[in-house]
């Protein structure tokens, strides 16, 4: 364990020997209207690449830790909906529509049956939701 002195010497010497000039930089003045010169403009094209996790949440279950441990292939899980009841479409964890699940060509689908009004964000739009 190094003692107060030598920690002292260290740092002097480590300051010494990497000691950069120090020199003052000027930023040029923030202009806020300068953006206002200039807006984007960008259609909605622009999003259509972007990838987002969608889920058709078909009903919900309470396990105990134990539960799930005991899980196996074959097991059937209790959901708190019945077959036939409308299923939420989530999009990046928000409901965005409900639909009903169909089975197309052997393969599960969503038939979509109403899509929800989209949530402000608050200050958006001059609304606070």
């Amino acid at each position: 364990m190094m003692t107060e002195e030598e920690i002292r010497r260290f740092l002097s010497n480590l300051n010494q020997e990497t000691a950069a000039p120090v020199t003052r930089v000027q930023f040029p003045a923030l202009d806020t209207g300068s953006s206002a010169n200039f807006p984007v403009k960008t259609g909605i094209r622009f999003l259509e690449d972007v990838k987002v996790d969608l889920v058709a949440e078909l009903g919900e279950a309470t396990l105990k830790v134990k539960d799930v441990l005991n899980l196996q292939v074959g097991t059937v899980i209790e959901l708190e909906r019945s077959a036939g009841d409308a299923v939420d479409l989530i999009i990046n964890d928000q409901k965005v529509a409900r639909g009903e699940v169909l089975v197309l060509n052997e393969v599960f689908a969503l038939r979509i049956s109403a899509i929800y009004q989209p949530r402000r964000i608050k200050g958006e739009g001059g609304t606070d939701e």
